[in-house]
């Protein structure tokens, strides 16, 4: 499904939308999600075609709008790297759903 996807781990949510707003003015890339763990990195995910995230990482690597603590880009990922991410995708949507219901 994904030619390629791009990871760019970075401390705090906010730092995390400087990056996904810098990758997707950069380049062709889609916004997926993002995943927030225990000391408060956030990993954020784009998918796009090889060249595009590729860019689009680059990009955040060389001139970073914030302190990156990592970055990958992963070209034609297997089917349980995809899966990881979807699941990801899904659990922040109810996450967003139940919010405003409750």
């Amino acid at each position: 499904m994904f030619h390629a996807l791009g990871l760019v781990e970075v401390l705090g949510s906010a730092d995390a939308i400087q990056v996904v707003d810098v990758m997707v003015k950069t380049a062709d890339v889609e916004f997926q999600t993002w995943n927030t763990k225990c000391g408060g990195h956030t990993t954020v995910f784009v998918s796009g075609n090889v060249a595009a995230v590729t860019e689009a990482v680059e990009r955040v690597k060389t001139n970073p709008p914030c302190e990156v603590c990592n970055t990958a880009v992963i070209s034609n990922p297997s089917e349980e790297a995809e899966r990881l991410v979807l699941e990801s995708r899904e659990s922040s949507r109810f996450a967003r759903e139940a919010f405003k219901k409750g």
